[in-house]
């Protein structure tokens, strides 16, 4: 053992008694830690209390020191980790109780926010307290408010199909707008509001966020992206235009899927494809010969590959 590190331990090792407000599992990689008067060393925090830290050296070794001989960097290190692991304990638990331990009886569950925003709610029965899972967030079309929209509309539907769910678990919500094109970016905040609350009261994977919605539910997917894309690991707007043409050059690039039909605005959808295809490595998109506005929608929430790639996307991924 070097000389400093040595004498650095001989500082630091002194053994506190009492109860232990510890976590379960090591956290994260080396990382150099100070001792109030300069001193450093190489280590991994494996678990810690509100007066103590748990270290453990490349070698094995393993040393309780007091955080009052840390530096405050270490410090607050050790108070952060802390924190996240017991919101990651309450979210583990969120399964068992909590606001929608109730709720995940594998059929769609009509909720309502504390703000009063309306939504559709499903989450499997067996879903495991050690896993994390995607969000999936559907907008519905401008037709389909109303109490039975997960059964109006196939894109709702598809993700909870069990030829779907079983590969793919997952938490959904279908929120609900008032009528009027442009509805969700009106309620934008609320929405992202409802996101924040699930992710704090259920195990959800942050990085595992996609939107998908069909005509107003489309162009919503791209206000929302727009409004705040670190939510995002991916979207797929389906039938629904893009406002804002001065917009397309500064449009967050996560990975997107474009569905439209022909015979829908179809010069219009073919030209936005175009340019975002320049600007966008990830986006792609899929026009059906001969469909209107209506008939392909289903055939989008059948499609096997569509689910393979937006259950493969995870936020932050490196562009292809």
């Amino acid at each position: 053992m070097k000389p400093v590190l040595r004498s650095l331990l001989t500082v630091f090792a002194l053994i506190l008694g009492g109860a232990e407000i510890g976590i379960a599992q090591e956290q994260g990689s080396l990382r150099t830690w100070a001792s109030t008067d300069g001193r450093t060393l190489e280590a991994r925090m494996v678990k810690g209390s509100e007066t103590a830290v748990t270290l453990r050296l490349a070698g094995g070794q393993q040393y309780e020191l007091p955080l009052e001989k840390l530096s405050v960097d270490d410090r607050q290190f050790v108070t952060k980790t802390l924190k996240a692991a017991a919101e990651d304990e309450h979210r583990r638990q969120g399964l068992k109780e909590g606001p929608y331990a109730d709720h995940l009886s594998g059929e769609w569950e009509k909720m309502t926010a504390e703000d009063g925003l309306r939504f559709h709610f499903f989450a499997g029965k067996n879903l495991k307290a050690d896993r994390q899972y995607p969000l999936c967030i559907y907008l519905h079309g401008s037709s389909n408010t109303g109490s039975d929209l997960e059964k109006r509309e196939p894109g709702a539907n598809g993700f909870a199909r069990p030829e779907v769910y079983d590969d793919h678990p997952c938490f959904i919500i279908a929120p609900e707008a008032p009528a009027g094109t442009g509805a969700f970016k009106q309620i934008a905040p609320r929405i992202f509001a409802l996101i924040d609350h699930l992710s704090a009261n259920l195990p959800i994977d942050r990085d595992r966020i996609y939107i998908t919605g069909y005509s107003m539910g489309g162009r919503g997917s791209w206000a929302l992206v727009s409004a705040e894309p670190d939510r995002f690991a991916a979207a797929a707007p389906i039938a629904g235009p893009f406002e804002g043409s001065d917009q397309i050059a500064s449009f967050p690039k996560i990975p997107i899927w474009l569905f439209y039909g022909e015979l829908d605005r179809g010069e219009e959808f073919r030209k936005l494809a175009k340019t975002l295809e320049t600007l966008n490595p990830r986006f792609r998109s899929t026009e059906f010969p001969g469909a209107d506005h209506v008939s392909f929608h289903s055939k989008v929430a059948k499609d096997p590959e569509f689910y393979e790639w937006l259950f493969s996307q995870k936020r932050g991924a490196a562009e292809e």
